[in-house]
């Protein structure tokens, strides 16, 4: 069995370079956060869609999905058959898809109640997530929401990492690489401090309604769309 790289048992279920994938092992704070979204959107008689922007191997797509979400699970790795596999393991049949493609495609999914990006955006130079999270906002609803989240600058990953004193415009830096090592983060990223994150988000035009810390230090923000008219 691998061992445990975290405080929370997280194991090195890594593919291509992008890091471990939490989600098929656990559920952090944010997820649950989605998870009773979708679950106060259909206790309320509506029909719940989300989105969840770099799946992997689909754990929180298929918790969506088992709490009542019609379900787009994308990635621009071919984990269809993974995906699939975690459907299976929640008791979900239908109401989801796998779509192969990336944030930077910028596909017309939506639109959607509910959309999670989790441990993905710090895999883009600053400009390149702007763009992304302005394509997230126009793929949710009016009072959508997001759920996003990044490597955080003051989590251990912050540790010997090259863009430490660069603006988050200009900082797009592997990790030490011991960090990089044991974390199975290959490409360069643009780690973030909280204030950062928040002020890229809402300056993608949404409405940032908390923003917080994990405690490995991570950054996660909860965001919405505002209602148009």
């Amino acid at each position: 069995m691998a061992e445990s790289i975290n405080l929370y048992g997280d194991r090195r279920l890594a593919a291509g370079g992008h890091g471990i994938d939490v989600a098929s092992q656990r559920a952090d704070d944010l997820d649950l956060m989605a998870v009773e979204q979708v679950r106060a959107l259909v206790e309320r008689g509506r029909e719940a869609a989300a989105l969840d922007v770099g799946c992997g191997h689909g754990g929180q797509a298929a918790r969506l999905a088992r709490a009542g979400a019609r379900v787009i699970a994308m990635d621009s790795g071919d984990y269809r058959e993974q995906v699939a596999a975690s459907m299976r393991r929640a008791g979900v049949e239908t109401g989801w898809a796998f779509r192969r493609v990336s944030v930077e495609d910028q596909p017309e999914l939506g639109p959607f109640d509910v959309i999670v990006c989790q441990r993905m955006i710090h895999y883009l130079r600053h400009d390149a997530a702007r763009r992304a999270l302005r394509w997230l906002l126009r793929q949710a609803k009016d009072g959508g929401r997001l759920f996003l989240s990044s490597s955080g600058m003051d989590s251990e990953l912050g540790d010997g990492y090259a863009g430490r004193a660069f603006p988050p415009e200009s900082r797009f830096f592997p990790l030490a690489p011991a960090m990089a090592e044991k974390h199975a983060i290959q490409p360069p990223v643009c780690l973030y401090r909280q204030p950062e994150l928040a002020r890229l988000v809402a300056d993608a035009g949404w409405l940032v309604e908390r923003a917080f810390l994990s405690a490995f230090g991570n950054v996660k923000i909860v965001a919405s769309k505002g209602v148009s008219g």
